[in-house]
């Protein structure tokens, strides 16, 4: 961090300080109902003299209907799928970067800490919540335009408010040859903001954060910086080489309040002539270990250029009807029944899916590498467009007899994936927050959810070592353990795990904290850390 930014996050400490007897601060109400929502409002603090003076000065620059700070719309911010939850003294709503500047400066002046948000759904890992009680939420949402689409070099310029199922959408509208890397996390979540965690989604752009440059960032001071070449007047580089002369500051804003990013270049891909999936499945924990070290060799030569998801039986059945059916009993699995639910809906125990993508003769090629890479080990199926929709097509008319059950199972996950490594993103993933149980509002902010996210090398060695150690604790716990390692690069994976529970039951909501804090220790112990934490962390 330079000198400036240093300097002016240890002003506003020490004015967080000084101010401890005039900010708000919030109790978290653990042992009250949290279906009385009006007694939640009910019981925040009233918002204090110098709270009251910052809403009035951020309302005469950005617009009284843009600043928030009433028991309401404080609890809202406040809602998180965590069993912990912080609550803001004020939220801002900007529309422009001169509006940030201006908030920036005012939070100093405030002894306000800042937490920017691009839209709130950083599900699992804290949500809109910042770090601690009675910060300023700066939420971007409205600085949602798409600012250029360059169809020559792929690339699109947007802000943070701008949404996966938005730029997707105008891609299509304007008929370009592009497509964008998703996420599973659904239409409505920002792009900007899950590439600022360093999420990762499917294609051969999986790895987003690495596929992103010249930052436009509103820092601590005020001040505007843009990473890389973007910062030197008349360049015209600064949207397609990542680095500038000298340090590369980019990587300083990402998982990080170093500053505000405004602004963003994310590279697309061309429309591929060929994009064909592929599957995997098998029951052998042994096998399991040669499809991770074979898929790591296959990514490391090149043959395979994407992400690929290789998912426990529970991940898989997380979405589906029979695993919900269960949630009721409210413990693990057995090794049975487990088994039983597998065979049902046609999966295996480890099951992996992929894509390839290119020409004809690349993909056709890479086909035969794969094939071969995979003869010893176990089977793998190719399917492509039109064998996606018939199969989609027939299980629709199937009759309604549980024996179609698996078909129609098998069908709708194909389908799902098949969007998402074709660019077109889907709410259908989220489904798996629910598999505890699902609130009567449907939304995935009133679910009981904790992700955790270790990062293991690319072998099977290591991902064996993982699960072995992950599963006993979880199980231990009385939850069951969604897993999905994904090569994310060509020598590591992450392994993404999580806890479902229901936020409803306080013994259920302090053994899902009991259950985090165990496997935390677990993975770090194991010299696995987690790839992205929680914002309240």
């Amino acid at each position: 961090m330079n000198p400036t930014t240093n300097h002016a996050y240890s002003a506003i400490q020490g004015n967080l300080a000084n101010a401890s007897n005039e900010r708000i601060i919030v109790e978290r109400m653990t042992e009250t109902d949290p279906l009385n929502l009006a007694g939640m409002i009910a019981g925040l603090q009233p918002v204090g003299a110098t709270v009251a003076k910052a809403a009035e000065w951020f309302a005469a620059v950005i617009g009284k209907e843009h600043v928030l700070c009433d028991d309401a719309s404080r609890f809202e911010y406040s809602k998180s799928t965590l069993p912990r939850s912080t609550t803001p003294a004020i939220i801002v709503r900007p529309g422009s970067v001169s509006e940030v500047q201006q908030i920036v400066k005012g939070a100093s002046i405030f002894g306000l800490k800042p937490h920017a948000i691009s839209r709130g759904k950083n599900w699992g890992y804290g949500d809109a919540c910042a770090q601690r009680d009675g910060q300023l939420i700066v939420d971007l949402r409205r600085m949602n335009r798409i600012v250029e689409i360059n169809e020559e070099l792929a690339y699109a310029v947007i802000e943070p408010g701008v949404t996966q199922g938005q730029l997707a959408e105008e891609l299509l509208a304007q008929g370009a040859r592009l497509m964008l890397d998703v996420t599973g996390a659904g239409p409505d979540a920002s792009i900007v903001g899950n590439i600022l965690q360093r999420g990762f989604g499917h294609t051969p752009y999986g790895d987003r954060v690495a596929h992103s440059c010249n930052y436009q960032v509103v820092l601590p001071d005020g001040t505007i910086k843009q990473t890389g070449f973007g910062d030197v007047t008349g360049s015209n580089v600064g949207h397609v080489y990542p680095y500038g002369n000298g340090p590369c500051t980019q990587g300083l804003f990402a998982q990080s309040h170093a500053g505000i990013v405004t602004r963003m270049t994310i590279w697309l891909m061309p429309h591929y002539e060929r994009v064909i999936g592929f599957g995997f499945k098998t029951n052998e924990t042994e096998v399991f270990a040669l499809i991770v070290d074979r898929i790591g060799q296959l990514r490391r030569d090149g043959t395979i250029g994407s992400v690929v998801h290789i998912a426990n039986d529970i991940r898989v059945l997380s979405t589906q009807r029979t695993m919900k059916e269960h949630s009721d009993n409210r413990a693990p699995l057995t090794a049975v029944e487990r088994a039983a639910m597998a065979k049902e809906a046609g999966i295996g125990q480890w099951n992996g899916l992929g894509g390839l993508y290119g020409s004809r003769r690349i993909v056709s090629a890479k086909k035969k590498e794969i094939k071969k890479a995979f003869k010893d080990i176990c089977p793998i199926r190719f399917f492509c467009k039109w064998q996606v929709r018939t199969l989609k097509r027939v299980s629709c008319h199937l009759p309604s007899s549980t024996l179609f059950d698996p078909v129609r199972n098998i069908s709708t996950t194909i389908a799902d994936v098949y969007d998402l490594l074709c660019g077109t993103p889907s709410n259908k993933h989220l489904e798996g927050a629910f598999c505890r149980n699902r609130p009567k509002s449907g939304e995935v902010i009133d679910a009981g959810l904790i992700w955790i996210s270790p990062v293991i090398p690319c072998s099977g060695k290591d991902a064996k070592r993982l699960v072995s150690a992950m599963a006993p604790i979880a199980n231990g716990h009385g939850f069951d353990l969604p897993i999905t390692i994904s090569p994310v690069t060509p020598r590591s994976a992450v392994c993404v795990t999580n806890i479902c529970f229901n936020k409803l039951d306080n013994d259920e909501s302090k053994r899902a904290s009991l259950c985090y804090k165990d496997l935390s220790s677990a993975i770090n112990n194991l010299g696995y850390p987690p790839y992205r934490k929680a914002s309240t962390d």
